[in-house]
């Protein structure tokens, strides 16, 4: 089962995929981002990946010089792929867990090896997987898995947000 979740900016993805997580406790292998702001100004500064193993790492900041930009923010691949290409192996390898990734988006795509091993785990038959993708086909792979064959697609909004954990639990 592959069950990809978009909806625009700010809607409540994450926050979905942190229930599940919660929900489904250690039967989780993967990570999500978040958003990392200003203690004092509440202004986001930046972005981290978190693992399921609870290891944390701010890999995308205003403050960051990189080739890789988004916006206003510099992508560090290496602080990303340091996190997250571990942890996508692991689950490669743990056929019994769901596998989470959260999200599938364009600064995540700039690294290569993250978009191998996702492709592979999106293909992998034996393999449950919730991932987020962006409303919109940043880069070819995210139009690739939104047309997933047997994938569902879930769309949140303002309506259905508080929800779509008992949905998602349902579908897996």
């Amino acid at each position: 089962m592959k069950v990809l979740i978009t909806g625009p900016p700010g809607i409540g993805k994450t926050t979905l995929v942190r229930k599940l997580v919660e929900r489904l406790g250690d039967r989780t292998v993967g990570f999500w981002t978040e958003e990392v702001r200003d203690r004092e100004t509440g202004r986001r500064r930046g972005f981290r990946i978190v693992t399921t193993e609870g290891k944390k790492k701010t890999f995308a900041s205003r403050t960051f010089t990189s080739r890789y930009l988004v916006g206003s923010y510099g992508v560090n691949l290496r602080y990303f792929e340091d996190l997250a290409l571990p942890v996508l192996e692991r689950a490669l390898k743990e056929k019994d867990k769901v596998v989470v990734i959260d999200e599938i988006g364009k600064m995540e795509l700039f690294s290569k090896p993250f978009r191998e091993l996702v492709r592979r785990i999106v293909y992998d038959p034996r393999l449950t997987v919730i991932a987020t993708i962006p409303l919109r086909d940043v880069h070819p792979l995210v139009a690739e898995i939104r047309r997933l064959r047997g994938a569902v697609l879930i769309e949140v909004t303002k309506e259905n947000r508080d929800f779509l954990a008992d949905e998602v639990m349902k579908l897996i």
